[in-house]
């Protein structure tokens, strides 16, 4: 898109007279959203498009193209951006492409108020230039005839009026000067092949002026043979038509709107040769110079009017155009930087590309050269002298004011990589930061002065007041905190079922037996079974640990040992035989005795095993 400066005399921007190319244009009323087809094609995002048949004619302007609501283009979204006779081409289109408009409101242009109204341009070459120039020049002549008529005839109708009709007369006089200013101008614009879009528009507003001028005269005239008082009017109106035949031959002899040319698409550094110009890259979008030769395509000397080029004071001397004479669609704008270079035959101008599309054609004198002037510098503000910045810097350091001038900049000595993002910060180092008053209870940031004297340590913490904490489920062994909540819930299950005289420990101890003394057992109790397993080879060792009543299954051959655990102790076994039963050898025991064991499946046996100081002792007992 294309970029824009504003002319500080003006207000104007720089590209007021020539925008971007769009690539489409309406057909008819469109709703400014959304991807749509326009004129028989889809738009995609991104695209300019001129918008001219809205119901609400102040909608109508440059857009860009988006998949949600549309937005004004940046050149021509603000009231300095446009002004009547602002001109934008078409590229693409069933319609209207190939087409260039103009706006045809009348000033002052207020965006998003004023009804803009765009009107198809004429075609824009030097032969149609001059002749409309020429047109301007001989209406300008008849209104001058008609003036002169009218002073005459003022003259005859009454003594009174005499010197109303002098006046008329040499307001005539003036214009007919102007008329002829204008005419000489025409012709040196079409010999100099330099009047093109731009040209024929300063050229048709003269003309409308200088018709405008002859009506104007004409009513003059017929006035001033009524009354001396409508005579003077007619001279004024002259007189208005003579400035405007003036501001017309002006625009027409400062234009240099089209030059022709051959287009070459080689791309060295040297005098392209007479009436030809090439870029320094074969492709036109990244052409960043031209080597322009000093003969255009007729065969006329231009230098004068490329080293104009870089007359504007602004960094961007103005907009470069090579556009296609056979398709207006095929153009690419540039912006003009720095200086004219005068490279012997021929100029060189440093480019920056802003917009195009299509191949320039390389056929003799096929395209146009059209530049638009940049609006000169503004005046420097109140400071002296531009901003100047420190002799030496390090890169990604900041720069901050070395004084309070606003003019001079130093090194900061602070790298932007140094600082912490606001949002998520890594800090590093020892940060400090205000220290929030007790209790503080927000997002501020808690020092370690906060914390030291609110919260307590990590490390074996001294708690006052009344700790809580979250209550474990029940049944949890690990290092969480027990609450008052958790150990009763706790305790009231080993109490569960138990009466009133069991409900402390102390009463659960005093009623449980002692181990050094003599305790006499008033009811039954009993055991649980524990399971030793299938036994189908090897040893097995039976142990009171864990119950002294025990069963195991016999199936295969292996051997019963005397218990090796400490102490003195009683042990019953069930012995029940499977399906694969083997024979059972005792080993270790001081006495066997009862039924022999048999291998027959399903058979079952109870051992009666005894450990005491005299030995140990086995009986077996069949159960069938």
């Amino acid at each position: 898109m294309a970029t824009t400066s504003v002319d500080q005399v003006t207000g104007y921007g720089e590209t007021v007279a020539y925008k971007a190319p769009c690539r489409l244009a309406t057909t008819a009323n469109i709703t400014l959203s959304g991807l749509q087809a326009i004129d028989a094609t889809m738009t995609a995002v991104d695209d300019r498009v001129l918008v001219k048949n809205q119901a609400t004619g102040s909608q109508n302007g440059i857009y860009i193209a988006a998949t949600g609501p549309w937005q004004r283009a940046r050149d021509m979204d603000s009231n300095r951006d446009l002004t009547k006779g602002t001109r934008v081409n078409v590229t693409d289109g069933t319609a209207n492409g190939g087409r260039e408009y103009y706006v045809s409101s009348s000033n002052p242009i207020t965006v998003g108020t004023t009804n803009l109204v765009f009107t198809e341009a004429l075609s824009s070459n030097a032969g149609a230039s001059a002749a409309a120039a020429a047109a301007s020049a001989s209406a300008a002549a008849a209104s001058a005839s008609a003036a002169s008529t009218s002073a005459a005839n003022a003259a005859s109708s009454a003594s009174s009026a005499s010197t109303s009709a002098s006046s008329a007369s040499t307001s005539a006089t003036n214009a007919a000067s102007s008329a002829t200013t204008a005419s000489t101008q025409a012709t040196n614009a079409s010999n100099s092949a330099s009047a093109a879009s731009g040209s024929a528009s300063s050229a048709s507003t003269s003309a409308t002026n200088a018709g405008n001028s002859a009506t104007a005269a004409s009513g003059s005239a017929s006035a001033a043979a009524s009354s001396a008082t409508a005579a003077s009017t007619s001279a004024t109106n002259a007189a208005t038509s003579e400035t405007n035949a003036a501001v017309s031959a002006t625009a027409a002899a400062n234009s240099i709107a089209a030059l022709g040319y051959t287009y070459s698409t080689t791309t060295a550094d040297a005098d392209p040769g007479n009436g030809t110009l090439r870029l320094n890259n074969a492709t036109a979008a990244s052409a960043t110079a031209a080597y322009i030769d000093n003969l255009d395509a007729s065969g006329a000397t231009v230098t004068g009017i490329l080293d104009a080029i870089d007359d504007s004071t602004n960094t961007v001397k103005g907009q470069l155009t090579l556009r296609s004479k056979a398709s207006a669609s095929i153009a690419y704008v540039y912006n003009v930087t720095g200086s004219v270079v005068d490279g012997t035959g021929y100029r060189k101008l440093t480019l920056s590309y802003i917009s195009g599309s299509g191949s320039l054609p390389t056929t003799a004198n096929g395209i146009w050269l059209i530049f638009d002037r940049a609006g000169d510098k503004g005046a420097d503000g109140a400071g002296t002298g531009d901003f100047s910045g420190p002799a030496s810097s390090v890169t990604d350091n900041i720069v901050t004011f070395a004084s309070t001038t606003g003019k001079a900049g130093k090194d900061s000595g602070v790298a932007v990589s140094s600082l912490a993002p606001k949002a998520s910060p890594a800090l590093t180092g020892t940060p400090t930061a205000p220290t929030a008053a007790a209790g503080t209870n927000s997002t501020q940031i808690a020092t370690t002065a906060y914390v030291d004297t609110t919260f307590a340590p990590k490390a074996s913490p001294t708690f006052t007041g009344t700790p809580a904490a979250p209550t474990a489920s029940a049944g949890t062994n690990t290092t969480q905190i027990a609450t008052t909540a958790f150990v009763k819930a706790a305790i009231d299950v080993v109490l569960g079922g138990v009466s009133s005289a069991f409900d402390t420990l102390s009463e659960i101890v005093a009623s449980m037996v002692r181990k050094d003394a003599d305790t006499t057992l008033t009811a039954g109790y009993f055991g649980t079974d524990v399971s030793d397993g299938t036994k189908s080879s090897g040893t097995y060792t039976p142990s009171p640990a864990g119950g002294n009543f025990r069963s195991a299954t016999n199936n295969g051959a292996h051997t019963l040992a005397a218990p090796s655990a400490s102490g003195s102790y009683s042990l019953v076994i069930d012995y029940t035989n499977g399906a694969t039963a083997g024979a059972i050898t005792t080993s270790g025991f001081t006495k066997v005795t009862g039924d022999a064991f048999t291998t027959t499946n399903g058979n079952k046996f109870r051992l009666f095993v005894s450990k005491g100081q005299g030995g140990t002792h086995l009986h077996v007992q069949a159960l069938q």
